[in-house]
């Protein structure tokens, strides 16, 4: 359960759109995305010889690893799998993960390339876990992966690998995407009818919890709720409040409850968030599990939404349709520089033709030709 989470919770510096889309579709699904980030694909020198089964340039992926990969990707898949279905699905999936693996090691050795460093972001997205799971320093943290079977070192390399990969894709390929407020008309206008809604609201909560605490505690968390609130009106960002301040579920994610039409809320909170402006926080919500606080973050009135009210929504529909065939020609351009040899018996389901490549084995044909007319 704590690689799952530890696995999931990657992400640096980058927009919303970013965002949406990396959860999507980085890859060809987001459970091989999970599988490899569990894997290492780079030769270490401290451990014995292994059979190679791709060189990358100057990097190879091993034997041991890509057997890992599968091995892992088919215990994900029979989890909810199971029959024809679940081996219908693993053969499809397997064929993807050479391609995939080598794909990442050439985003991370492009960063390398490019000089950049995400040791911080590293750091940062570490300390994040251990508030998560409510540790008291990186050490202990270190401990308890250990403890759940997870080598720590190697956990950082692939924590910073990801990283690596995703400000890559970044400077490289999504800061590239325009989307144009005439896109985005033309897309609402042949698309009306998805934003069809009921009466909506989508809110953030930061909780402080009652339940199992004595009549004596009230006063203190009472004190505790109203210093929040007043952090939370006088300008502080309320996901970060949520962040550090919630007792609640959603405190890691900011507080984010999403949409909710009438009737799927709690009845006090429901009674207060349907009268809010969007953007405005609340006061105190007394409820059976504590002290709420709450701000609308959007709001939807019944029928077809108005377009500036879904433009952003729009936005990311149209970063995510160009994002992926972006992120593929980038990964040709990067294949098609690189010196990519796969092993007999393996299959590169990305692989394309490769100037350097060819002109290497060319200078290999020649040599070959020169010694042999010196016989």
């Amino acid at each position: 359960m704590m690689e799952e989470v530890l696995i999931s919770n990657c992400h640096y510096a980058m927009s919303p759109c970013q965002v949406h889309f990396m959860k999507s579709i980085l890859r060809i699904s987001c459970l091989l995305q999970l599988i490899l980030f569990a894997t290492t694909s780079y030769a270490r020198p401290d451990e014995p010889f292994e059979e190679i089964v791709v060189w990358v340039n100057s990097d190879i992926i091993a034997l041991s690893d890509y057997n890992k990969t599968k091995d892992l990707l088919r215990k994900e898949l029979e989890k909810s799998l199971k029959g024809q279905e679940l081996e219908s699905v693993y053969t499809k999936q397997e064929k993807e993960i050479l391609k995939s693996m080598i794909d990442d090691q050439l985003l991370v050795q492009k960063a390398n390339e490019l000089g950049i460093s995400v040791d911080t972001e590293v750091v940062k997205y570490l300390d994040r876990i251990r508030r998560d799971f409510n540790v008291d320093s990186l050490e202990n943290l270190e401990k308890m992966m250990a403890q759940q079977g997870i080598d720590p070192a190697e956990f950082k390399m692939n924590a910073k690998s990801q990283a690596l990969k995703q400000m890559v894709l970044s400077r490289e390929v999504y800061s590239h995407i325009q989307i144009s407020t005439e896109e985005i008309s033309k897309y609402y206008e042949a698309h009306k009818q998805d934003f069809d809604r009921p009466e909506e609201v989508r809110i953030r909560e930061i909780l402080i919890t009652t339940e199992g605490k004595k009549d004596f505690d009230m006063g203190a968390l009472q004190k505790r709720a109203q210093e929040v609130l007043q952090k939370a009106k006088t300008g502080d960002k309320f996901e970060e409040l949520a962040v550090k301040y919630s007792d609640g579920p959603t405190a890691k994610e900011g507080g984010e409850l999403g949409f909710f039409p009438k009737g799927k809320m709690v009845k006090e909170i429901e009674e207060v968030a349907f009268t809010l402006r969007r953007g405005q926080v609340s006061d105190i919500i007394k409820t059976k599990y504590g002290l709420v606080i709450i701000k609308v973050e959007e709001k939807h009135e019944a029928g077809i939404q108005k377009m500036d009210v879904v433009m952003n929504e729009i936005r990311d529909r149209l970063f995510s349709e160009k994002a992926h065939p972006a992120i593929q020609a980038y990964l040709v351009k990067l294949r098609q520089k690189s010196y990519i040899q796969v092993r007999s018996g393996f299959v590169d389901a990305g692989a394309v033709p490769s100037a350097l490549q060819a002109e290497l084995q060319s200078e290999d044909s020649g040599d070959k030709g020169k010694k042999g007319k010196n016989k």
